[in-house]
């Protein structure tokens, strides 16, 4: 009996993503950064390339317009049971933090705090998915290229991809007023004109 519950002390840690409540990152907060199962999860067993892509509503990310983020299987037949998403800065791969806040996001699915107040976007159960789609708000400011990152486990928990990634998005500063009340007065003129 103590055999037993001294393995499962030791071996639940570390299969932290693929639990079917998320990833535990009050008790392992290492998996913010890492973003992997961890040293001692089963073997790997994946093959090639993942059967996942992970597609975004716009190509540039400005303060406060939110972009829709989607997880989704790239292959008819094929579903995923648990994923881990951040935002990152692209400007090194020493980059860790995330970036952003996730809302918006539907059964199956949680936002939780990580390395930044909901800043990680996870699985809240095991159910297969196809696809699934949430609600990321970029940061306040310039954070160079950024990208989506993610560990998809497709189940069981030995079968699993880390390091999926979107496209870059680049930043873009929001439109100042001064360039916007000009838009609007040529316009009006324009219109004027052709009245």
């Amino acid at each position: 009996m103590a055999i037993r519950t001294v393995s499962l002390a030791v071996l639940l840690p570390y299969c932290i993503i693929a639990l079917p409540n998320g990833p535990l990152v009050d008790h392992n907060p290492e998996v913010c950064t890492s973003m992997s199962p961890g040293d001692h999860h089963p073997a790997n067993m994946a093959t090639g390339p993942a059967p996942y892509i992970i597609v975004v509503s716009n190509d540039t990310y400005t303060a406060g317009q939110p972009i829709q983020l989607t997880v989704r299987a790239a292959n008819q037949g094929v579903t995923f049971a648990c994923f881990f998403v951040q935002a990152r800065s692209q400007l090194g791969s020493a980059q860790t933090d995330a970036l952003g806040t996730f809302s918006n996001d539907p059964q199956g699915s949680q936002a939780f705090a990580c390395t930044s107040p909901a800043g990680a976007w996870s699985h809240n159960n095991k159910n297969a998915k196809r696809e699934i789609t949430a609600t990321w708000m970029p940061p306040s400011d310039d954070q160079g290229s950024i990208a989506f990152q993610a560990t998809i486990v497709r189940g069981p928990a030995s079968v699993y991809w880390e390091g999926v990634k979107s496209q870059s998005l680049a930043y873009s500063a929001a439109p100042s007023l001064v360039s916007s009340s000009i838009f609007l007065l040529t316009f009006a003129v324009f219109w004027a004109m052709m009245a």
